[in-house]
């Protein structure tokens, strides 16, 4: 007895296996280009660099920032890890405002002056750091930095000068001028140089001396 449903030729079976073929190398292909379009979004993407209290944090497993001073114009902090209940000063910071801040900057600059850390207050509002680096140096130790830092009194130093902007949406604002010095543990002067490369004032010659000035009486 004949079967009453229809049978396949093998044309049929072959075309619908080419068919199959194709599609699975079609769908190979668009998935294909759509991790090479990932990719290429993500290397279109800056990298961006990591700020002081998240290099603390990688470090030293912990960090914490304690404002040590601060008016209108100037601010010093102690960024520092905690060990065994012992807080080290990794990085103290000599921090100095413009005469008028930036009104764009208002918000984040009322929770820096009340204590926030800078990069991580700018970070969190979405704006991108910039620093334009005016010197890296080596300083010996004061006896405020020996005590902060744990470490004998004229232990060699790095320190770090620059000029922090900030800039989200095409708006762009320079809003401090810092001279940051680290702990031995933490980063010396070869790390800064291989972390930020050439550091030069250029024609901000007068800034980076006063600048030095004001962060070697804090630092006193």
């Amino acid at each position: 007895m004949h079967s009453l449903l229809p049978t396949r030729s093998a044309d049929q079976k072959t075309g619908r296996t080419v068919s199959r073929a194709r599609g699975r190398r079609l769908g190979s292909v668009f998935a294909a280009a759509c991790v090479l379009a990932a990719l290429a979004a993500a290397a279109q993407q800056p990298i961006r660099e990591l700020l002081n209290s998240e290099r603390i944090q990688q470090a030293f497993g912990s960090y914490g920032v304690e404002v040590l001073a601060t008016n209108d114009r100037l601010r010093l902090t102690n960024l520092y890890s905690v060990d065994a209940g012992t807080r080290t000063c990794r990085t103290f910071a000599v921090v100095r405002f413009p005469p008028v801040i930036d009104s764009a900057v208002a918000t984040e600059h009322a929770a820096i002056t009340n204590g926030g850390s800078i990069g991580a207050v700018f970070a969190a509002n979405g704006w991108r750091v910039q620093k334009t680096h005016l010197a890296f140096r080596e300083i010996h130790a004061t006896p405020l930095l020996a005590r902060l830092m744990h470490v004998s009194i004229g232990t060699q130093l790095a320190e770090h000068a620059y000029v922090l902007d900030v800039a989200k949406d095409g708006k762009a604002v320079e809003y401090a001028a810092l001279v940051e010095i680290h702990h031995p543990e933490y980063l010396q002067r070869a790390d800064l140089e291989r972390i930020y490369g050439v550091a030069d004032a250029a024609s901000r010659q007068a800034l980076l001396d006063d600048l030095l000035a004001t962060a070697a009486e804090a630092a006193r």
